[in-house]
C-alpha cells in the first residue's frame, strides 16, 4: 500500500512538472498580449487626447480587459506616486533579476514617455508595440510547440518512474 502510494506521488510530481510547464508558456503568451495592448492602447490615447501619461495609465487600468492584471493596477498606483513612467513600469514588474523581453522593452520606455517630445514618444511606443508585437508570436509559437510536448513528457516521465520504482 505504501509503495503503490509512492508511485502515485512520483507520478503525479512528474505529470504536474510537465503542465505546470506548460502553463507557464501560456502565461508568457498572455503577458505578452496584454503589455501589448496596453502599449498600442496608450499610443491611441497619448497620440489622440494628448493627455499625460499618469492620466493614461489610470484611464486604461479601468478598462475590463486590463482590470485583472495585477501588473497594470501597480503601475497606475505607482503613476500616483512617482509619476515617472519609469518608475511606474518598475513596480508594474517588480523585483526581476533577470527581466525577459517583455520587461527590457517596458523598461526601454522609461527614457523616453513622458519626457521627451511627444513625436519621439509615440515613435518609440510604435517601436516598443512591434517589439512585444513579436515576442507574443514567439512565445505563441513556443508554447503552441513546447506546451503540449511538455505535458507529454511529465506524462512519459511519470509513467517510466512507476516502471522503474515498481
Amino acid at each position: 500500500m505504501t509503495k503503490a502510494l509512492g508511485l502515485l506521488l512520483v507520478f503525479s510530481g512528474c505529470l504536474l512538472a510537465g503542465w505546470g510547464r506548460a502553463l507557464s508558456l501560456e502565461r508568457e503568451v498572455k503577458k505578452a498580449a496584454l503589455w501589448r495592448d496596453l502599449l498600442r492602447q496608450f499610443q491611441v490615447c497619448l497620440e489622440t487626447t494628448r493627455a499625460a501619461p499618469g492620466e493614461i495609465i489610470r484611464m486604461l487600468a479601468k478598462e475590463t480587459a486590463f482590470t485583472e492584471d495585477e501588473g497594470v493596477r501597480a503601475m497606475a498606483a505607482a503613476f500616483r506616486q512617482s509619476g515617472s513612467f519609469a518608475g511606474a513600469v518598475r513596480a508594474a514588474l517588480g523585483d526581476q533579476s533577470r527581466p525577459g523581453a517583455v520587461e527590457r522593452t517596458l523598461l526601454s520606455l522609461g527614457d523616453v514617455v513622458g519626457i521627451k517630445p511627444l513625436e519621439e514618444q509615440l515613435a518609440a511606443l510604435s517601436g516598443a508595440g512591434l517589439l512585444l508585437e513579436q515576442e507574443w508570436e514567439r512565445a505563441r509559437e513556443r508554447s503552441r510547440r513546447y506546451g503540449g510536448l511538455s505535458r507529454r513528457l511529465g506524462l512519459l516521465l511519470g509513467l517510466l518512474a512507476v516502471v522503474v520504482l515498481a
